[in-house]
């Protein structure tokens, strides 16, 4: 005989692991299958690791690869240095700190889609209000139409909508230092700089590093920015994986080899997610 006692609590999570099992691991499960096949006059045939292979001996697949190195590196870089300058001052406890929060916070609300049609516009060749002020700078050079100028849009933009995201990670962090350290440290002479090197970036150490491995995440998935801005081009110059894959799904209905990209980034993403865990375990038993 059951207990119900014991048997009670499962029943009340059963409801969200079998949405799990149906939303994420059967999809998964799915792709995985799908990689190994392909359709051919309407007729889906099994092929192995065909389209792995393909995918590792493309060109198109590396030059993404490597687009997406790129862009994920500037965008950590960038939104983690910024988001932590950012989180410092407002950690100040400065005047207007809610107005300010709120000003910050403003390009996290709006959806990818249209912020990336927003920054494109302003580069737009005759009437973008940022090509007409930064083109004459550099000699009538158009940002969107060249591969490192339209690499650089995407990751302005990028960056300008996650900055406010990282910022309150990193704000929460530098909330969780205690206020006696940096008393007693002031005691003992050490302020400015000095307190921050040897204070403040060692117990905010495990934060950064969570925020850097979810940003990392945030970046290697990231597509809608990018279709929304330049839809990978000029050319391949800004078609990472992501945009790679759903193009091959949702243009050329190529869909055991977008599958193949897919479990590439579902490897890619483990990978990170035990960094993430790992970081995320270290912060809990630091904060303990």
């Amino acid at each position: 005989m059951i207990n119900r006692s014991k048997a009670y609590p499962y029943l009340l999570v059963a409801p969200a692991i079998i949405f799990l099992i149906v939303v994420t691991l059967y999809p998964t499960l799915y792709s995985l299958y799908l990689a190994m096949t392909r359709t051919r006059m309407g007729v889906m045939e099994f092929v192995g690791l065909r389209n792995f292979r393909v995918a590792l001996n493309s060109t198109e697949f590396w030059q993404s690869m490597r687009n997406t190195l790129i862009f994920t590196s500037f965008y950590v870089l960038l939104t983690t240095v910024i988001g932590y300058g950012i989180a410092l001052l407002l950690n100040r406890k400065l005047r207007l700190t809610g107005f300010f929060m709120t000003i910050i916070f403003l390009p996290w609300v709006l959806s990818e889609i249209t912020t990336g049609v927003v920054w494109r516009w302003m580069f737009y060749q005759d009437y973008g209000i940022l090509q007409n002020l930064l083109g004459p700078l550099f000699g009538g050079y158009r940002f969107i139409a060249r591969p490192e100028g339209a690499m650089g849009i995407v990751i302005a933009a990028t960056v300008w909508r996650s900055i406010s995201f990282a910022m309150l990670l990193l704000l929460a962090g530098l909330q969780t230092v205690p206020k006696e350290v940096h008393e007693a440290a002031a005691m003992d002479g050490a302020d400015g700089w000095k307190a921050f090197w040897k204070i403040t970036w060692p117990l905010t150490l495990p934060t950064t590093i969570v925020t850097i491995v979810f940003m990392t995440i945030q970046a290697v998935n990231g597509v809608g920015m990018i279709l929304s801005i330049t839809e990978g081009g000029p050319g391949r110059a800004t078609e990472v994986l992501g945009l790679l894959m759903y193009r091959q799904a949702m243009q050329f209905y190529n869909f055991g080899y977008a599958a193949a990209i897919s479990v590439t980034l579902l490897f890619l993403n483990l990978i990170l997610a035990a960094f993430y865990i790992r970081s995320l375990n270290r912060e809990t038993a630091l904060a303990g």
